[in-house]
């Protein structure tokens, strides 16, 4: 392929593609539960027992409305599909690995309530986190083309 040529994401990544042979119970019968959320909300949000702060930006809080932080829904995705990943592995140490390298880490920076993604959230309210992008200035034209080659 050259920089010329039309990508067709169909050709180059079958697998990513709707219409590959796996079909959406297929994909479900391989993981343990069905869906990100479904194990969200009846695996992990079940044990994780925490102390949360009532006061934003202190101690740990975990947003009532955490859905609406992307950062939050894409790092407990993740963690989903390594807890997956875990619970299928022959390796009677994955789950605990999952613990340690995973859920550990993820879970001290989503609920750090001074630095994480819902710092200003509180364990009762919901305020929205703006990305960082909104803050940020705009690379001049061609400042990154040496990285392009």
């Amino acid at each position: 392929m050259t920089a010329d040529d039309d990508f067709h994401p169909d050709e180059n990544f079958p697998d990513d593609h709707p219409d590959n042979s796996d079909s959406d119970s297929q994909k479900a019968a391989a993981t343990k539960f069905p869906s990100f959320d479904a194990w969200f909300e009846t695996w992990l949000s079940a044990i994780i027992a925490r102390k949360l702060s009532s006061s934003a930006g202190k101690n740990r809080v975990f947003c009532p409305r955490w859905f609406e932080h992307p950062e939050v829904v894409v790092r407990l995705h993740a963690l989903w599909r390594a807890w997956e990943a875990a619970s299928a592995a022959d390796d009677g140490a994955a789950m605990s690995g999952w613990w340690v390298h995973h859920a550990d880490p993820q879970l001290r920076t989503m609920l750090d309530a001074e630095h994480g993604p819902m710092y200003l959230c509180s364990r009762d309210s919901h305020q929205k986190t703006p990305p960082i992008r909104l803050n940020l200035a705009q690379a001049p034209a061609g400042w990154f083309d040496e990285l392009n080659d």
